[in-house]
């Protein structure tokens, strides 16, 4: 992953002064003074997945990196000198105990192990700091301060995470709430058709619990070079009682096969020579072998919208928890 930095000049509003009326111009006219204005936030940094987030101009920013085994970070950024921070040993992430007391940073990061940390539904724009809750259990160091909000944006879990010590001036740490605020996609995401590999395709209303839409890869489609063929292909839209599926049409073992759906046996099914491949509605093997359930894609909801991730399907998982209680 990389990350893009666009450079921009923010504009600066300027208010001049009115003088005074003359003492022969009647009748005289109030001014009221202009609001005090927050300082301006004057970069642009671009995040490896379609977002975007600004801060101040003169702050500074360190490229996106590996933090450790577990932890990428898509953007790094804070009101003085970050490459001479002390870390966390056998970690490499900020050691907040040992942070200067008058340093605020931030970071936008991804925490995986097993599986990526991180809520499971997609978050509203724009993230709300006031949320933000203890990066770790138990207090912080004396008189340093670590907050965290996790928020998802298309199926990428990620964290917010500030760390200012008490002696940071009030107008950086104030800064952190519109850093976050920030946070958005530029461009935004169409309403339907490719997006980064995703394929929305509207609202779910549209599609009728118990159907089964074949759809063709979206126009601009963008397909990795050596990709899977179940990953290039077009696709079934199933929906279900409780959730909506994307199957290949193609499936994990034989990829001469094109699947087809027959209605008036409620089966997905393809021939290879003197075999034939049965599912059924939800994608569960019927045989002959060798056995695979249905490729599926990975299928989300964001902002009333459904979408699917067309460039990649799952492997030889269970395609339904309970399939009963879709039908």
């Amino acid at each position: 992953m990389r990350l893009l930095i666009l450079a921009g000049l923010a504009l600066f509003a300027c208010d001049s002064a009115t003088p005074a009326p003359s003492p022969s111009a009647q009748p005289s006219v109030a001014v009221t003074a202009p609001a005090t204005r927050a300082p301006s936030l004057q970069r642009t940094l671009a995040l490896p997945n379609g977002l975007v987030i600004d801060i101040p101009s003169t702050w500074v920013a360190a490229p996106a990196s590996a933090v450790n085994r577990a932890t990428y970070r898509y953007v790094f950024v804070g009101n003085g000198d970050l490459a001479s921070l002390a870390t966390v040993p056998g970690n490499g992430d900020v050691d907040v105990a040992a942070l200067p007391s008058d340093r605020v940073v931030l970071a936008v990061e991804v925490f995986c192990g097993v599986m990526c940390s991180g809520p499971t539904d997609e978050s509203p724009l724009p993230l709300d700091w006031s949320r933000a809750s203890a990066l770790r259990p138990g207090p912080p160091p004396a008189g340093k301060h670590e907050l965290a909000l996790s928020f998802r944006w298309f199926d990428d879990p990620m964290f917010v995470v500030a760390r200012w010590g008490d002696a940071a001036p009030t107008t950086d740490v104030a800064a952190v709430e519109r850093i976050v605020k920030s946070i958005r996609p530029d461009p935004a995401p169409p309403t339907a058709g490719e997006y980064q590999g995703w394929d929305g395709i509207g609202a779910l209303g549209a599609f009728a619990v118990g159907t089964v839409t074949l759809r063709q890869l979206p126009p601009g489609a963008v397909i990795p070079p050596g990709v899977q063929r179940y990953s290039s292909s077009p696709y079934f839209i199933v929906r279900g009682r409780q959730n909506t599926y994307a199957f290949s049409t193609r499936p994990l073992v034989d990829q001469r096969c094109e699947i087809q759906y027959d209605p008036a046996i409620d089966r997905f099914w393809c021939q290879v020579e003197s075999r034939r491949y049965e599912w059924t509605r939800f994608g569960r093997y019927l045989g002959p072998e060798p056995s695979s359930d249905l490729v599926q894609h990975r299928v989300i909801l964001r902002d009333g919208k459904a979408w699917v991730r067309y460039v990649e399907g799952t492997l030889n998982v269970p395609s339904v928890a309970n399939e009963a209680a879709e039908y």
